[in-house]
């Protein structure tokens, strides 16, 4: 990311607690905020009205790969078993193209699954496939191991 003139261009979102302090603690974030399920639509008409050149959010993980940040390349039409527009399948996928890019402490992934992660990713890739939000898009999942949350604090 530091190749990248982000200044005042990125707005940053975390998704609970422990990614909060990590986005609040980066340099060149230029609006922080946390989202939650009563105030995503909020959050959504800022950045419409805002138009932030980037849009970085954070989220954590459990799983496989704890040492690696998965920087997520695809996000689906589903939320828990639900469709999240009745227009689409469930199965209809958007690619997202990162802005951050893979090294070796990152890795890509295409398995933001069917949580609130998915949710606001596919509903911020809509904001931007229908040219209402001229942003590019990142999300990243950092897992949380107890080691990982020394190294982040």
């Amino acid at each position: 990311m530091e190749s990248l003139d982000l200044s005042n261009n990125l707005y940053g979102f975390s998704l609970s607690g422990q990614t909060s302090r990590i986005l609040w603690k980066l340099k060149n974030v230029d609006m922080c905020y946390e989202v939650h399920s009563n105030n995503t639509d909020h959050y959504l008409k800022m950045l419409t009205h805002e138009q932030p050149k980037f849009i970085l959010g954070l989220g954590t993980y459990t799983g496989v790969d704890k040492n690696k940040i998965r920087i997520e390349t695809v996000t689906k039409n589903q939320f828990r078993n639900d469709v999240i527009e009745n227009d689409f399948p469930i199965s209809k996928q958007i690619v997202i193209n990162p802005f951050v890019k893979e090294s070796t402490n990152t890795k890509l992934a295409s398995v933001l699954g069917n949580s609130w992660c998915n949710l606001i990713s596919w509903k911020i890739m809509r904001l931007i496939e229908n040219k209402e939000l001229k942003s590019q898009y990142t999300f990243l999942h950092i897992a949380l191991s107890k080691q990982n949350v020394i190294f982040y604090s």
